[in-house]
């Protein structure tokens, strides 16, 4: 008997200690755990001695061990409650199976067991060490974490807490059959293969859950991930889109406009026009109305043309009064005169709101088929900035 006290007193403080590493802020103090563990062992020699029905202790277990976890951690009532759970049914099923194996080695009914208070202190004994044993192999192969999720997870943890209370029902009325004086050792196996089954049962359930939980975490890191990862590509498109955009006009730069042509030509893409634009009179407006009325002039002219373009054709300030227009699928060039229309109808009308200075822009454009498009991206652009600069000697319509 006093080496069963010892061993359950050991049990118990292996319970508590393991329990304190996932109970949420459990008090870790040393004399504490002795308490309640001396506590819970004059628990058990007094429902011994008052002849309490096992159907009763085993839920008197569940209700004080969900308790102390309760009184001693901030953990939520489904976490104390999961963990007492696995406790208890560990506790029923080993004691069922001990029980009669252990009456049969001895020639005797399992109720003989229980009435006889060294056999079964005997028996409780081995109970309480093959209990020790089975929560530290438990321990090595399940993460504290692993539980923690699982105790936390209202769907998980409210499943297997009840599929523990009904395992203990089934567990009371198998007991009252072993206490029985007419149970018979012809029904050896069965009661063996009942809580071997409850074990196995209740094992397969708390692996299965504890893996949907860490798939489920895995999923959802790896969707924060992914969202982290796309909120990063999206900041370096910011920053790189910022890079490429002119300061004054928001506008691409020269380099990324080159650099879109130079992957046009790689791709092979033709059938596209570049128009080379020049502002008239902007050194005029700056020396006579100030670079802030210039800057002014320059920003309405990149207004407009942005006005008359799709948006997937691009407009570039290639620097000072010089602006680079690529029209992609572009048929012909009297799909370019209509642009060219739409640009100089907007410029007539800012003329007419526009005082202080007259609003003009000199255009000149080419049409890159296939064959242009095998020359170099400079000589291709200077071929439009060349039109460009007769466009601006003419004296015709050509001017805008």
């Amino acid at each position: 008997m006093k080496t069963a006290i010892i061993i359950f007193f050991c049990y118990n403080f292996f319970i508590f200690k393991y329990a304190s590493k996932i109970l949420v802020k459990f008090t870790k103090k040393l004399s504490l755990y002795l308490l309640i563990c001396t506590l819970n062992t004059i628990s058990m020699l007094t429902a011994y001695e008052m002849n309490m029905p096992y159907s009763i202790a085993y839920f008197c277990v569940l209700i004080t061990l969900t308790l102390e976890f309760l009184a001693f951690s901030k953990a939520p009532f489904r976490q104390a409650f999961l963990c007492s759970s696995i406790v208890t049914i560990n506790i029923c099923t080993i004691q069922q199976l001990v029980l009669p194996l252990y009456a049969y080695m001895l020639n005797l009914k399992p109720y003989q067991i229980f009435k006889n208070e060294n056999l079964f202190f005997k028996s409780l004994s081995l109970v309480f060490i093959i209990l020790l044993v089975v929560f530290y192999i438990s321990s090595k192969f399940i993460s504290k974490k692993s539980i923690i999720k699982l105790s936390t997870t209202n769907p998980y943890a409210f499943m297997i807490s009840s599929f523990v209370v009904f395992i203990l029902f089934y567990t009371c009325i198998d007991v009252c059959i072993l206490n029985s004086k007419a149970y018979d050792f012809y029904y050896l196996p069965t009661y063996i293969a009942t809580p071997i089954l409850s074990f196995a049962s209740f094992y397969s359930l708390f692996f299965f859950s504890i893996k949907s939980i860490n798939m489920f975490s895995f999923k959802r890191k790896s969707d924060e991930l992914e969202i982290i990862k796309q909120q990063k590509i999206l900041i370096r498109k910011n920053i790189e889109d910022k890079l490429a955009r002119d300061d004054l006009t928001k506008c691409y730069n020269r380099k990324y406009i080159m650099s879109y042509l130079e992957e046009k030509q790689s791709k092979n893409e033709y059938g596209f026009a570049i128009l080379f634009i020049d502002i008239d009179n902007l050194k005029i407006v700056n020396d006579t109305l100030g670079h802030e009325y210039g800057d002014e002039y320059i920003k309405n002219v990149s207004r407009i043309i942005l006005e008359s373009i799709r948006e997937y054709d691009l407009l570039s300030r290639l620097g000072g009064d010089e602006f680079l227009l690529i029209l992609n699928n572009i048929d012909n060039e009297s799909n370019i005169e209509l642009v060219l229309k739409r640009i100089n109808s907007k410029i007539n009308f800012l003329n007419k709101v526009t005082l202080k200075y007259n609003v003009s822009a000199s255009i000149g454009y080419i049409f890159v088929t296939e064959d242009l498009l095998k020359s170099r991206i400079d000589n291709i652009v200077k071929l439009a900035d060349d039109k460009m600069r007769i466009v601006k000697k003419s004296s015709k319509g050509d001017k805008i």
